[in-house]
């Protein structure tokens, strides 16, 4: 309530139990005009074109923009509808900050022809079909055999697809003949966005908890640069296969996309009960650093895996009329991109994937958008309406696994 003694005859903005809640533009201008023509001593002409129309516009506009204002840091408070700053300092209760952009990463095949060489960190390896550079993320030293596997990154960070068979040798003298990736790389991501960072903040929750599955999943998810992870584990005493993956007897297994061995090796230290196995390819060795081992801390070794990257075809025929844009393959790819790459839709380890979404995706970009067929797969024949993958495969989709055909 106002707690002053003038009258005007602007509405005040309320706040009650429902909210904030401020006047409309019209209403504050009634209001204004009204105020004007009683300070002029009644009969004044209020027609907004009169130098007093004009004033009262301009405060309008003023009150209207500051009203809109505390209404943005109203709603900034509430974690469901929060953005930007007021996100982010919601996240720092949270002791979470706004992850950056991350880069590409693509697992190359080269030919060697000299073993033994160093390729420096930061030395631009591969050049992509798009123009995008790749480098290595850390020195690798060439083995001694005809072909090895190198790990390479994006030099721009972002959602960068990397299709397979995309990449080729940038330049000689890095003791390489020639090179070529396979399969497509793990595509970055781009800084994070409102609604990711909402999701992360629910999921850090589980973070503060220790012993469950979902306390580790979200301390990973967590961490620097991961871009996904999944936990489970075989409590039988048994071998026992989980969503094609074969799990040990009494084991947890660890998938983590991104991020650091040692940050992930911390990770599983802090969060995973004493005395369960790990399982995978990858190994992240940690050192125990609580004070309470006053200076004889033990060292443990965990094991986890890292998710392959799989291309997902997506093959569709839409009607063809008049309306239908010269590049209409674009934007349905584009469309397409966008769903499963951002946001809570995109896809994610042990996710399935639904054609009849897609489908709804695409319908949405107009009435020139008629889906005939749409089905999805693992190559380029498609013919799946849906598609889970194992859970040590990471889903990967680009433009150029999106086919788009018009139909007469």
């Amino acid at each position: 309530m106002p707690n002053s003694d003038f009258i005007t005859n602007v509405p005040a903005p309320t706040l009650t139990d429902a909210g904030f809640t401020a006047p409309s533009e019209q209403d504050i201008l009634t209001g204004v005009l009204a105020d004007m023509n009683t300070a002029l001593g009644g009969g004044a002409n209020t027609a907004l074109s009169t130098p007093q129309g004009q004033i009262a516009i301009s405060e309008t506009a003023i009150l209207g923009d500051f009203l809109s204002v505390m209404l943005a840091v109203f709603n900034g408070v509430d974690p469901a509808s929060a953005s930007g700053r007021m996100q982010d300092a919601i996240g720092r209760i949270y002791f979470m900050e706004r992850r950056p952009a991350t880069a590409t990463t693509v697992t190359v095949q080269a030919t060697v022809n000299a073993p033994g060489q160093v390729i420096k960190a930061g030395t631009i390896v591969a050049q992509g079909s798009d123009g995008n550079l790749y480098a290595a993320p850390q020195d690798i030293t060439l083995p001694n055999t005809n072909t090895a596997n190198l790990e390479l990154s994006c030099q721009t960070a972002g959602a960068i697809t990397c299709p397979a068979n995309s990449l080729t040798l940038y330049q000689a003298g890095l003791g390489i003949a020639a090179l070529s990736n396979a399969a497509p790389g793990a595509t970055g991501a781009d800084a994070e966005n409102r609604t990711d960072f909402e999701a992360r903040r629910q999921a850090s929750v589980a973070a503060n908890s220790i012993g469950q599955n979902a306390s580790l999943m979200g301390a990973l998810l967590a961490l620097p640069g991961v871009t996904d992870a999944f936990v489970t584990d075989n409590p039988s005493q048994t071998d026992m296969t989980q969503q094609g993956v074969t799990i040990p007897a009494g084991a947890q297994y660890i998938l983590v996309e991104g991020g650091n061995p040692t940050d992930i090796g911390r990770a599983i230290l802090n969060k995973k009960p004493p005395g369960i196995a790990t399982v995978g390819t990858h190994i992240a060795t940690v050192q125990d650093t609580n004070p309470v081992y006053a200076g004889n801390q033990p060292s443990y070794s965990f094991h986890y895996d890292r998710p392959t990257p799989v291309a997902v075809y997506v093959t569709m025929e839409i009607a063809a009329s008049d309306t239908v844009p010269n590049n209409a393959a674009q934007l349905i790819q584009q469309a397409i991109m966008s769903y499963l790459t951002t946001g809570t839709t995109r896809i994610r380890i042990g996710k399935t994937l639904y054609a009849s979404r897609l489908s709804a995706v695409v319908d949405g970009l107009g009435d020139w958008a008629e889906v005939l067929t749409l089905s999805i797969g693992t190559d380029a024949n498609a013919g799946q309406n849906r598609l889970t993958l194992p859970i040590n495969q990471l889903p990967t989709v680009t433009a150029d696994t999106i086919s788009v055909q018009v139909v007469t």
